[in-house]
């Protein structure tokens, strides 16, 4: 049975790491407002670079980009986005479960982040690259791994490639998804394939008003340039999107991850109190009742 001395010695180390979480939760919420602002304020741009790639496409005549081309290959690359460090639930864990989809022998991997390149490494999948990017992800580190993928596509080293992250949709919610990247789509079908988030409110509106009534584009200084400059950017941002929803997703985790480690640090702490006051009562009952039978004994 547990002496008095090591239930306090329990209190202290428990009081110690509630304070310790506590930190991490505060540090958490601070990060996750700054990164759950940069997954929203991303999702108009991406939408109106969307929009203007749709209605370039359309009014392009017969133009077909090489990263538009559709294959029936089954060189099958998958560019994982998963977090830098764990202590966030069960986030990467529901990532890493949609990769199990793939055959792990012939399915190439491309990873976003250290724990993506940790699962893939220690489940022997075939990792091509991993790569880096920051708390707050920049456009830079992005058209990095974009560049990468897509020249492995024009080199027809892969037939398709596919982006498996997490969706931010509040925080309590983050949803693993799967989205095509490669090759990309256009028209419709281009926003058909985008994550919820990534969607805009309104396509339906978009696509019905304000635009009948443009029957030609001019292109300057050629069709192919233009459009070709719209695909790349257009995908780049993409991935810098996706990468922004994982940190938001991340960072919401953890902060709900260091909360109920507080809270169950705390109850833990509670009933430990109750288990001390209780030994220390019956503690001191005990010395009463030995004072009380030696003063007996003396009269």
């Amino acid at each position: 049975m547990a002496t008095l001395r090591d239930i306090r010695r329990r209190i202290k180390a428990i009081q110690s790491m509630a304070k310790i979480t506590k930190a991490m939760q505060m540090v958490s919420i601070s990060k996750m407002k700054r990164a759950q602002q940069a997954a929203l304020l991303g999702i108009p741009y991406a939408d109106m670079l969307n929009e203007i790639l749709t209605q370039a496409t359309q009014h392009a005549g017969a133009y077909q980009h090489g990263l538009m081309e559709n294959r029936n290959g089954t060189r099958k690359l998958i560019i994982l986005v998963g977090t830098d460090r764990g202590l966030c639930g069960s986030l990467n864990s529901n990532i890493f479960r949609e990769v199990a989809k793939y055959d792990r022998d012939t399915t190439l991997f491309v990873t976003i982040g250290a724990k993506a390149a940790q699962f893939v490494q220690k489940t022997g999948r075939l990792l091509i690259v991993d790569f880096n990017y920051s708390d707050q992800p920049k456009l830079s580190e992005a058209r990095m791994v974009g560049r990468f993928v897509t020249q492995l596509f024009m080199d027809d080293e892969i037939d398709s490639a596919d982006i498996v992250f997490s969706d931010y949709v509040s925080t309590f919610k983050q949803v693993p998804l799967t989205w095509r990247f490669l090759p990309a789509g256009q028209s419709q079908e281009f926003f058909d394939l985008m994550p919820e988030s990534l969607k805009r409110t309104k396509i339906a509106e978009m696509q019905k008003g304000g635009n009948d009534n443009i029957v030609e584009f001019e292109f300057e200084p050629t069709v192919n340039t233009v459009c070709e400059s719209l695909l790349l950017r257009s995908l780049d941002y993409q991935l810098l999107q996706i990468m922004r929803e994982v940190r938001a997703s991340e960072h919401s985790a953890r902060m709900v991850s260091m909360k109920q480690a507080t809270d169950n640090a705390r109850d833990m702490n509670s009933a430990l109190q109750l288990v001390h006051n209780n030994l220390r009562q019956a503690s001191i009952t005990k010395e009463l009742l030995e004072i009380g039978s030696a003063a007996g004994m003396d009269g």
